[in-house]
């Protein structure tokens, strides 16, 4: 009997211990339809998981639906609810880089909304617990790093619509652009920190989430000073989170929505950095719930995802 309990704890020992789990939503909700299933079953079921944040990825409104302060306001509000002070939320283009379209029902200036953005969700920003570790970036302050475990998490502010580079319709589009390579050196300079940590830390995973789809700009090429819309916006973040990836030498998840479908890819890194994984979340008009991931990193397959509610794999392969 003894020799049993000393063979069972040996083996629970030995088996490699997971980081933990995590909801993520994003995408949603695009319409009143979906409003409603978020309300009413999405929402519910994020409050009961026992996981010790969320994060959201961007897009908490439909383009066609008006960048109002009243329904920011309200989106916000029902997003903070689900777990106060541990949902880590990164904007999507359509709470403002898409604002300035006739479509949305008043089309606004995309700068004006990012400002006002800023302070209605992070002026000031959730109070989170002591134990996440939670760090923002100063002047970007929807760029935040935080740990569980012995992951460090991070998001980066990157959107589409060409990570703001294109239809920029009602603003300056000089200083529009150079708000945008500002932005893209503050993220620059959040992912190396955020890696330099991790491995002063000894972290065994990261996680980094944002809204943009990497794999899909509206360009090509890499951006310049003499082209600087009809270009790859993504080209110099991409290039950098391999490279990241490839320093770290451990699994890296890159999260993402924006675009379908809702897959995880094994082989984002390339030969770069084939420890690089992406999850492309549910949500948009195909897969409408949040997922839970979960982060094992000694294990041959360190993410793992389903839906929340109806318990569904992503694709393999994206």
């Amino acid at each position: 009997m003894k020799h049993g309990l000393f063979l069972t704890a040996l083996l629970f020992a030995a088996a490699p211990a997971a980081a933990g789990e995590f909801i993520v939503v994003g995408d949603l909700p695009y319409n009143s339809a979906q409003e409603v299933t978020f309300r009413e079953a999405i929402a519910p079921a994020i409050v009961a998981a026992d996981v010790p944040f969320v994060i959201h990825a961007g897009d908490i409104k439909g383009s066609k639906e008006v960048c109002s302060d009243a329904l920011l306001i309200e989106r916000r509000d029902a997003i903070y609810a689900l777990k106060p002070g541990r949902v880590f939320y990164t904007p999507g283009d359509n709470e403002w880089t898409d604002c300035d379209r006739d479509s949305s029902g008043l089309a606004m200036r995309e700068y004006d909304r990012l400002d006002r953005l800023r302070v209605l969700f992070f002026d000031p920003a959730p109070e989170p617990p002591e134990a996440l570790s939670v760090v923002r970036q100063e002047g970007y302050p929807e760029n935040v790093r935080w740990w569980d475990g012995e992951s460090l998490f991070l998001t980066l502010h990157i959107v589409g619509t060409n990570n703001g580079r294109r239809q920029i319709l009602l603003d300056d589009v000089d200083d529009a652009l150079a708000r945008v390579d500002a932005r893209d050196a503050a993220n620059a300079q959040w992912l190396d920190a955020a890696v330099a940590e991790a491995m002063a830390r000894n972290a065994r995973a990261m996680i980094v989430a944002a809204q943009a789809d990497l794999t899909e700009p509206w360009g090509s090429g890499p951006c310049t000073a003499s082209k600087r819309q009809e270009c790859d916006a993504f080209a110099d973040i991409r290039d950098r989170l391999a490279h990241a990836a490839a320093t770290f030498g451990k699994p890296v998840l890159y999260i993402h929505g924006d675009t379908d479908p809702y897959c995880l890819d094994r082989t984002f890194g390339g030969d770069t950095a084939p420890n690089l994984w992406r999850l492309n979340g549910a949500g948009d008009y195909a897969v409408i719930d949040a997922v839970r991931v979960t982060v094992s990193p000694g294990e041959e397959t360190p993410f793992k995802a389903a839906t929340l509610l109806d318990g569904v794999a992503p694709t393999d392969g994206c």
